[in-house]
């Protein structure tokens, strides 16, 4: 049984990121066969000694407790080494008597690639000392990345016979960092291993063009770092779309960026599978993802957003099985309807749902001004209506930060943006140039100027759905989500709702919890329905 490895003195789980070896895949000792992710950082993990997938039980997005089962491995007549600790298993064949320090040889350990952008790594400490023996899949290492520090496994039983790099020394990826003394035999494979693939450890070249090819074949994983993905979530961008240029088709930084800056990707697919409907009041852009037979959930984006915006939450509810909509309402995105007063955006939401789902219940979970059209829409077909969950909504008080609805509203050029921008997260709004300069010029057409006049004025907000939102919550469950950090609605207006509103506030979250914390926000959304 494989089980979820200790890849960090603190690690207490692990998410599957990836299987880069399928059902029936043979692999050898150091051949990545997961990708696992920490609360720190992405790492591929190898495999200690030769067997054979058999099946899968942690799939790609489960989150595993260190110790728990990932998965069923053939490993033949040999050593246990999936053994917890690093312990071989009592059944292990004694060592031949005549298999004695004249029958190992000596040979460099090179510092290890842990994670897909490690280039080097820095010694945090060493855990034996010269002389000591090691058992196979006992930690020998602590080594320190850019983005953790990890325990490194010994992939066979040896001796350390000498240190070359000390404690705090930085050491490029597959540089030696130590003498240790091996079995002939164990040698002999690292040799056969080096000679297939003279690179780096764990490159396994023949494996990796395999896993490409099929991951391609198959819609597989994407391999992205925290930082990439945690770019992505922010901007609304689904990583299953950019290209990756980097190390084993690995999704970069600057791959994001270049989706962000309209810069087009030579071999990605577009942004996304934008649809369109033709309504009687014009044509609306919208996303249909998810499972088409699953429960329906409606995502409405809030003012000067659109689709995008709710790209984590909309990943993490197709994973759930879940049928997502996502349409760009009116004056926004590329929907071709103009919208002058909150009313607008929520008069053609009938049509459409007429169109694309016109049969059975859905959940709707609405962001900011895009709540105001929530609670305007369910008030008219209350009878389909599921749930309703509204992050950060307007209309439930006067306060507002009206510079910030103006700014955007008559934003023309990119710093105007940036600066607007940092108001709405905790966490910091990355864009390129580029990027910044697209956004700038669409709100410099003046789309939402009208609009931006009909919901703030100088006394605040102009937008009123208490009353609304009371009759609703009578027969209909609804809760609202606040940011305790949000600096353009306050979250004390929730103390105006009916009491029978559930209140969620996310102590680390600005005006978009969906931002700063998707996974508390998708926890709630799968939650039992308020």
């Amino acid at each position: 049984m494989l089980k979820m490895p200790r890849l960090g003195e603190t690690m207490d789980e692990g998410k599957v990121v990836g299987w880069l070896i399928q059902p029936g895949d043979a692999f050898k000792r150091g051949d990545p066969i997961i990708e696992i992710e920490t609360d720190k950082t992405i790492a591929e993990f190898p495999a200690l000694g030769d067997g054979t997938l058999h099946d899968i039980i942690a799939v790609v997005g489960d989150t595993v407790e260190v110790g728990q089962p990932l998965a069923r491995i053939d490993i033949g007549i040999g050593p246990d080494w999936t053994a917890e600790d690093g312990d071989m298993s009592a059944e292990e064949p004694d060592v031949p008597a005549q298999v004695t320090l004249a029958g190992m040889v000596e040979i460099d350990l090179d510092m290890p690639r842990l994670g897909e952008t490690m280039d080097e790594g820095r010694v945090a400490k060493w855990l034996k000392a010269p002389g000591d023996r090691f058992a196979r899949g006992e930690a020998i290492i602590e080594i320190e990345t850019d983005k953790t520090i990890a325990e490194f496994p010994a992939l066979m039983d040896g001796t350390l016979v000498s240190i070359l790099r000390g404690d705090g020394e930085m050491v490029a990826v597959g540089q030696p960092i130590a003498r240790i003394a091996i079995s002939a035999s164990d040698a002999l494979d690292v040799k056969t291993a080096e000679a297939e693939a003279p690179t780096k450890p764990y490159s396994a070249p023949h494996v990796q063009t395999e896993i490409r090819d099929r991951a391609a074949a198959t819609d597989g994983p994407v391999r992205a770092t925290p930082v990439v993905r945690r770019l992505a979530r922010l901007h609304g961008v689904d990583l299953q779309t950019v290209s990756g240029t980097g190390r084993r088709a690995r999704v970069e930084k600057v791959d994001v960026l270049a989706v962000l800056s309209g810069t087009p990707q030579t071999n990605g697919k577009a942004l996304d599978d934008v649809l369109f409907a033709d309504l009687p009041r014009g044509r609306m852009a919208y996303l249909d993802t998810g499972n088409s037979a699953g429960r329906t959930v409606l995502l409405l984006h809030g003012f000067a957003g659109d689709r995008t915006t709710w790209a984590a939450v909309a990943s993490g509810l197709k994973r759930a099985g879940h049928r997502v909509l996502i349409p760009d309402l009116p004056g926004h995105g590329l929907t071709q309807i103009a919208a002058s007063a909150a009313a607008d955006l929520s008069a053609d939401l009938a049509a459409f749902l007429q169109r694309v789902a016109p049969t059975g219940s859905f959940d709707i979970v609405a962001h900011s001004l895009g709540c105001v059209a929530a609670v305007d829409f369910a008030v008219m077909i209350p009878d389909r209506v599921a749930s309703l969950t509204l992050l950060a909504p307007a209309g439930l008080g006067p306060e507002i930060d009206g510079d910030f609805v103006r700014g955007m509203a008559q934003a023309t050029v990119a710093a105007e943006v940036s600066h607007l921008l940092r108001r709405l997260s905790v966490n910091p709004v990355q864009l390129s140039d580029g990027a910044l300069t697209a956004l700038a010029a669409d709100l410099a057409k003046g789309r939402l100027a009208a609009l931006a006049s009909a919901i703030a004025g100088p006394s605040g907000q102009k937008v009123d759905s208490l009353s609304k939102l009371e009759k609703l919550a009578a027969s209909v469950g609804t809760r609202v989500i606040f940011g305790l950090e949000d600096r353009i609605i306050p979250w004390r207006h929730v103390t105006s709702v009916s009491p029978r509103v559930a209140i969620h506030l996310l102590s680390r979250s600005g005006h978009m919890p969906q931002w700063d914390q998707p996974k508390d926000v998708l926890d709630i959304l799968l939650s039992e329905r308020a």
